[in-house]
């Protein structure tokens, strides 16, 4: 009894295995037959037709990292940057495919970027430019916000959307911003010929005192605006760390349209023609001081000429090389500033569509 009851057991249970195999199939439509949605493996590269949620949106929040090249960078070199004056930020982002890998996604991004010629400069180097800066003795902080939208488009793109997302995934990004920027920097205690400042040790804004004569008539400058419009480019990583959540690393370039992140682009102006503007005048040429208005630290300046490796022979002129009169270099206006900005970022996929089961029956 029991060998005629073994054939009708075992072909029940392929049965049920058979018909739970199918149900599967037709609940996550990978059926061939009458349906084209089904999983596929070729040449290396998987695909999930129709898989989930295939136009989806995202929405993450990074912390930022920024490292700033310009006039007051180490070197001339367009690529110097000094890490040591790192500066961190954040930013959220949105983003949504438009098609399988491509995004259309936009932001804001808020960070500092700093630069300064006593830290940047050596005045015990024989390389003129490193000498030249410790003797400049500028310094900047800017505070940038930023507004971006443009394309993300996946290196492994997948027509799957959600739930074919690659465990890691390379990325470039492109697109174009506006920034609101407004360098500053501390004041000292006082201006070239000795007069008291009020701003002594206060953080002011550069731009408004046109430090480059840009409020001066008879020198016709042009004022630099608040805003200016950027290029940003740059490549990223997304590794996946579960159904909805996506960790990325990105590195991108700003690309700027304008060479006065650091307030510094052009030449010295004739100090005389500031007037009673005593705080424009002690901000634009600043190689006299004694101290270095940030931390306060002594310069190193001797006030009797040719009694040290730094002379200092009047109000507005100096030895060793250095020499602010009118006209002559104070930044380099040849190329613009720009800045890196490194990213972090935690997504959140919103997958609603392929979240949804199927009706019970």
């Amino acid at each position: 009894m029991r060998k005629y009851l073994f054939l009708p057991c075992v072909l029940l249970l392929l049965f049920a295995c058979l018909s739970d195999s199918y149900g599967q199939k037709r609940r996550y439509g990978y059926s061939k037959k009458g349906n084209k949605k089904y999983s596929n493996y070729s040449g290396g590269r998987t695909s999930y037709r129709g898989v989930g949620n295939t136009k989806y949106w995202t929405a993450g929040v990074s912390i930022n990292v920024l490292n700033y090249y310009g006039d007051l960078s180490p070197s001339n070199k367009k690529l110097s940057t000094n890490y040591g004056e790192t500066k961190f930020g954040f930013g959220i982002t949105g983003s949504r495919m438009v098609y399988p890998g491509i995004f259309v996604r936009a932001g804001y991004n808020y960070g500092v970027i700093e630069g300064d010629d006593f830290a940047n400069g050596n005045r015990n180097s024989e390389d003129a430019s490193q000498y030249g800066r410790y003797l400049r003795n500028l310094h900047f902080r800017n505070r940038i916000h930023e507004l971006s939208i443009g394309f993300e488009a996946d290196m492994i793109p997948n027509n799957g959307g959600v739930r074919g997302r690659f465990p890691i995934n390379p990325y470039m990004f492109a697109g174009v911003a506006v920034i609101a920027h407004n360098p500053q920097a501390i004041a000292p205690a006082t201006d070239q010929a000795g007069n008291v400042l009020e701003e002594a040790g206060q953080w002011v804004d550069l731009r408004d005192l046109g430090t480059e004569g840009q409020n001066i008539d008879s020198i016709g400058a042009d004022p630099y605006g608040k805003f200016a419009f950027v290029i940003p480019v740059g490549l990223g990583l997304k590794v996946k760390l579960g159904h909805n959540f996506d960790l990325n690393f990105e590195i991108g370039l700003r690309y700027m349209f304008t060479d006065y992140l650091d307030d510094v682009s052009t030449g010295y102006v004739d100090l005389s023609l500031f007037g009673d503007d005593n705080l424009a005048r002690a901000m634009s040429e600043r190689g006299a001081e004694i101290n270095h208005a940030p931390s306060g630290a002594d310069r190193g300046l001797n006030l009797t000429p040719g009694a040290g490796d730094i002379a200092v022979t009047g109000p507005y002129t100096h030895g060793s090389g250095y020499d602010p009169t009118i006209n002559s270099s104070r930044g380099g206006p040849g190329q613009n500033d720009f800045f890196l900005t490194t990213q972090i970022r935690l997504v959140y996929i919103f997958d609603q569509k392929g979240a949804t089961r199927g009706k019970f029956r």
